[in-house]
């Protein structure tokens, strides 16, 4: 049982990280200008 929490916890950890780099994207001047279906691609390419 032990393996499975050892990957549940790689998972969220690789989910939370993922989250906070589009967090830290989404609050740049990088994004400024960009359309909001501009932004949703960049999104879905960075899945």
């Amino acid at each position: 049982m032990q393996a499975s929490t050892s990957n549940q916890g790689m998972f969220w950890s690789q989910a939370r990280e993922l989250f906070e780099q589009i967090v830290i994207w989404l609050d740049s001047d990088s994004i400024c200008g960009l359309e909001h279906s501009q932004i949703e691609t960049k999104l879905l390419e960075n899945r």
